[in-house]
């Protein structure tokens, strides 16, 4: 199909697992025909990686409709001025993206996450189609409220003419949604990059951002308890931060706990994919993933996962019985001790079970045939 498409985007991160899932779908959609146009609120980041594609890219600064969060009393007393310089900004981007898309004309609006509204208020307005990404449970996963309520949020998604993709089934039934809603997995990797290392090494893998909502301080707590029996073994945290006094917190718990020779911070790697083949497991201990990136991208590189029992993790993991699944901290320890004392090689053929599922639902080329398939049904309707 050839049409164009006006893509926005919450952040200009390259490391965010939202925007790593674009980039995967943008590539699949320029080969079916779409021309993309594609708005960032600033000029870094990814859009580095789009303009290598050629894409054309536009800088509107905009920010996501959710209440400011409250942590000390300065966020107290900041509230309401907060409230209002998020509705000025976007109120300013509304009219530049309604401006800009009566220029390019594009057949669709796709907003990449579900915290921005810009997207559905312009598509709404000028009377064309508007798709949703919503990849997140927004507070659940992120402790975020929409403005002005989830209930207001919810009638958005369900209106006539927008058109949500969710990433998860759990995430469909967050919201309530109804048709015209689609469930589409994101895309992690090609079909054809997949591995299977049977020689793992004696460390477990963390692997994403490091933050609160990440459970990483349960898991080097859980780690610690481990290594009394099993001392040989390392924690690897792969991942990086912004929050300077998290990160100090974590490096005092690791003081704490007399493991700092046992657990190595990794920072981002370009290797991850090597890391997690060579590993015992992954743990995925986020207290409630959206979709679970790391969890799919592990079962293609033919590792284990150890993931807490809630959100897109349970949702992947549990109904074939794809890996371990926790939700206290002793049961993530005594899954630790179990693949150990069993032997890692006693999981192999849930390992090759698991990367079978994920080259099947997970990988990039089933991801762009369902968002094509998606465009097709939308632009067939006759308005």
């Amino acid at each position: 199909m050839q049409c164009k498409v006006l893509y926005i985007l919450n952040d200009s991160t390259p490391y965010g697992g939202a925007n790593k899932s674009f980039l995967n779908m943008i590539d699949g959609l320029i080969l079916n025909g779409i021309k993309p146009f594609v708005i960032l609120p600033t000029d870094n980041g990814i859009i580095v990686n789009l303009k290598d594609r050629g894409l054309p890219c536009y800088v509107i600064p905009i920010r996501m409709d959710v209440f400011p969060s409250i942590n000390n009393f300065r966020d107290i007393c900041m509230f309401i001025p907060r409230i209002f310089r998020i509705l000025f900004i976007n109120k300013k981007a509304y009219w530049k993206i309604l401006s800009l898309t009566k220029e390019i004309k594009p057949a669709l609006i796709h907003t990449n996450v579900g915290p921005i509204h810009t997207g559905f208020n312009v598509a709404i307005k000028i009377g064309i189609p508007h798709v949703w990404h919503i990849r997140e449970y927004q507070d659940l996963d992120f402790k975020m409220k929409p403005l002005f309520s989830m209930d207001r949020f919810v009638l958005k998604l369900n209106s006539i003419n927008n058109f949500p993709i969710v990433i998860t089934e759990s995430i469909y039934k967050h919201f309530s949604l109804k048709f015209p809603a689609k469930v589409i997995s994101n895309g992690v990797l090609s079909s054809t990059l997949v591995q299977f290392d049977r020689i793992k090494e004696k460390y477990f893998l963390f692997a994403g951002r490091l933050e609160e909502s990440k459970g990483i301080k349960e898991t080097i707590r859980a780690f610690s308890e481990f290594n009394k029996i099993n001392s040989e073994y390392y924690l690897y945290l792969a991942g990086d931060t912004e929050d300077s006094i998290y990160m100090n917190s974590l490096v005092e718990l690791i003081e704490k706990l007399n493991i700092t020779n046992r657990v190595l911070f990794l920072g981002m790697r370009n290797d991850i994919s090597n890391l997690m083949a060579k590993a015992t497991a992954l743990i995925m201990s986020s207290r409630y993933e959206g979709f679970g990136r790391v969890t799919a991208e592990a079962m293609f590189n033919g590792c284990l996962v150890i993931g807490r029992n809630t959100g897109g993790t349970k949702e992947i993991l549990e109904k074939e019985r794809l890996g371990l699944l926790f939700l206290t901290n002793e049961e993530m320890v005594e899954l630790m001790k179990d693949v150990v004392a069993d032997g890692v090689e006693s999981y192999f053929s849930m390992i090759m079970e698991a990367q079978k599922f994920a080259i099947n639902n997970f990988s990039n080329e089933q991801n762009v045939n369902k968002v094509i398939e998606l465009y097709k049904e939308i632009l067939s309707i006759k308005r």
